[in-house]
């Protein structure tokens, strides 16, 4: 049977065992339109979930620290006006009205050990008006290095330390502006994250978390989320948090593009002839044109709700209409998986996904993308479909480089980079300069990134990539190289497998429910 995917820049149609199982998100629910955001918004202010209305928060004398989060989400970027615009400037009016004094609004972008955020990432986000009244004094980017501007806060009941923005804790109220698509995102992770320091954030993010316990894509059973809001409350017990949280629909192609992620039984004529031509127009073309291609369609998501007020009184409202839009039910567990993975991830916008994001994109999020049990039976293989272009940003990837350059070399076991080489990387002078100063993600990030696949590099017998000419960078990257995808299915045999096959169609985004 043939399976559409990605691999890279590239759209392509692949073989797959007779009975093999193509798995399809749901179609995208109906979203709140565009044009009723500010009514949706100022409603939810002045009726928020688990706090009194905004207005009996704030007075003349409070000062308001407004954070929201980079461009890793809503991802990818959606075209302008974005959400996080539209909300702040129907937000800041009734600031205003409620008596607080403009110069007592800061404006932040909560991008924890990501990379900074340049002057024309930030305007798409917030728009012209807020960067020509707001940016830089009153508007500009959370720099976790910055020890002149954060704040410890003591540990919490597990011993963890608590460093976080000053900006925060000298705020009489936080109000987070949040983009939600997956379970992983929003509720305590907004503020106890993003605004936190290396510290804070080596408590969770760390292998430890997810050895033994899968989800790391969603609070619930969760060890890395259950430390998440330990912390989140010990920053609740230093200053008033309120979240205002858009849960996204899947829409994430526009309507031209949208046969891309339909199943056949929701496909017509026109849709089934462009399934079919597209790999070969793509194949065609020049790499540098599919690339162009691939990066110029926004996504069409719209939210589902929009809730603002406590953490506690909010979130689990997001993590129901996710799990609406979302769950998918599947029979069974599965001998292998099989997912092209385009070159895109969150962690690479406006550059090329580098070899070790490919392992943790597709390792770290897309396998971990399930309710109750992974859909890969246990020791079975998982069969990616990229390139693996060893192509690292020179200002954004400075610290991933090294990483592929000198860790990856010594060792592929979380336990013992984190032994051996986190503190050396994430108190390098060198990457700290980087990140504070050049728009690098933090010297710490590709760790993090690597700790998330921790459990299914256990928990998988065969990881296996198909793409790559040679075997060069998947030696590198201590998995295996097929020149094929026929190939890659012998291996998996070879294995103790069979042809018990699914595929995944990402995107759009869905998660997996086994019944069994």
């Amino acid at each position: 049977m043939r399976y559409l995917t990605y691999s890279g820049n590239n759209i392509i149609s692949v073989d797959l065992p007779e009975g093999s199982n193509v798995l399809y998100p749901k179609p995208p629910m109906e979203g709140i339109p565009l044009s009723a955001y500010p009514e949706h918004v100022k409603r939810a202010f002045e009726k928020p979930e688990g706090m009194p209305p905004l207005k009996e928060l704030v007075n003349g004398n409070s000062k308001v620290l407004i954070a929201f989060d980079d461009n890793c989400q809503p991802f990818p970027p959606q075209a302008r006006p974005d959400f996080r615009q539209i909300a702040i400037e129907t937000l800041l009016p009734m600031l205003y009205s409620y008596g607080v004094d403009k110069k007592n609004i800061r404006l932040i972008c909560a991008i924890a050990l990501h990379r900074k955020m340049k002057e024309h990432e930030l305007r798409h986000m917030v728009g012209d008006t807020l960067m020509s009244e707001f940016f830089p004094h009153q508007l500009d980017n959370f720099d976790a290095e910055d020890q002149e501007h954060m704040a410890n806060l003591g540990k919490t009941a597990h011993g963890e330390e608590v460093e976080i923005c000053s900006y925060a804790v000298d705020a009489d109220l936080i109000i987070y502006v949040d983009s939600v698509q997956i379970p992983l995102n929003g509720g305590h992770k907004s503020v106890g994250v993003g605004l936190a320091g290396y510290k804070t954030i080596a408590y969770h993010h760390n292998p430890a978390m997810t050895t033994d316990v899968p989800h790391v894509m969603q609070p619930h059973g969760s060890k890395m989320h259950d430390c998440i809001e330990r912390i989140s409350r010990v920053i609740s017990n230093h200053t008033k948090i309120m979240v205002i949280e858009f849960a996204m629909n899947n829409a994430i192609y526009p309507w031209h593009t949208e046969y891309l992620g339909k199943p056949p039984a929701r496909s017509n004529v026109l849709d089934k002839v462009l399934q079919s031509t597209t790999p070969l127009s793509m194949k065609l073309m020049p790499e540098s044109a599919r690339r162009a291609i691939l990066r110029s369609v926004p996504g069409a998501y719209r939210p589902i709700t929009i809730n603002a007020g406590s953490i506690d009184g909010v979130h689990p409202l997001t993590l129901k209409a996710l799990r609406d839009q979302l769950m998918i039910e599947v029979p069974r567990q599965y001998d292998t998986l099989v997912f092209g993975l385009p070159d895109l991830s969150p962690y690479a916008v406006d550059a090329r996904v580098n070899p070790v994001l490919v392992v943790s994109d597709v390792l770290g999020y897309v396998f971990n993308w399930f309710y109750n049990k992974p859909l890969v039976k246990p020791g079975g293989s998982v069969i990616i479909l990229n390139p693996v272009d060893e192509v690292f940003h020179p200002e954004y990837h400075a610290a991933y480089m090294r990483f592929y350059d000198e860790v990856l070399p010594a060792t592929q076991d979380p336990f013992e980079m984190q032994r051996r080489f986190q503190d050396l990387f994430a108190y390098d002078p060198y990457l700290i300069d980087c990140y504070r100063n050049k728009y690098a993600h933090h010297g710490f990030h590709p760790f993090t990134v690597w700790y998330w696949a921790t459990y299914p590099l256990k928990y998988l017998r065969n990881v296996i990539i198909v793409g790559p000419e040679d075997d060069k960078a998947c030696k590198r990257l201590g998995v295996q190289w097929a020149p094929n995808v026929n190939v890659a299915l012998e291996m998996a045999r070879a294995d103790g497998g069979s042809d018990d096959v699914a595929a995944l169609t990402l995107p759009p985004f869905f998660y997996i429910n086994v019944r069994s």
